[in-house]
């Protein structure tokens, strides 16, 4: 496994920055201008705001306008959304889907067994099946008489 680590040329991404210099700026003493200055320089202001040459007034706009709200614009960047909010299920297991798929696939909504169990009874279930399956079927090999 190869970990990408930013190169030192790399500016840190736009949610690090606001973090640090929002900080800075309501504990640190650094005025409020020169922080969206230095932050209007940042390329998500710069190349990915979506408007085509920003001015750079326009960026310090930006900039000052995410700084004056930074921890809350910091939160909002980090929102994984309701939908992903909603796939995490806290009280139940890291398999809690495929836990539902084997529940729905065998008719059940609910089991006291814990997932392993639930999947390794379920698979046993479906060899079960297909070993009848084999049996059931007649051998095409054999002659007919």
């Amino acid at each position: 496994m190869v970990v990408s680590h930013p190169r030192p040329s790399d500016p840190p991404p736009l949610i690090e920055a606001l973090a640090v210099w929002g900080w800075a700026v309501e504990h640190g003493g650094i005025p409020l201008p020169y922080a969206a200055d230095v932050l209007s320089d940042h390329p998500s202001y710069v190349t990915h705001s979506g408007v085509d040459n920003p001015t750079r007034d326009e960026r310090t706009s930006w900039a000052l306008e995410d700084l004056e709200d930074w921890e809350n614009t910091v939160v909002h960047m980090d929102w994984p959304g309701a939908d992903a909010i909603d796939e995490e299920r806290w009280d139940q297991d890291a398999y809690w889907q495929l836990r539902e798929h084997v529940l729905r696939s065998t008719g059940r909504t609910e089991s006291t067994e814990t997932t392993s169990e639930l999947l390794r009874n379920h698979l046993a279930d479906k060899i079960a099946e297909c070993e009848q399956q084999s049996t059931d079927e007649p051998d095409e090999t054999e002659e007919e008489d």
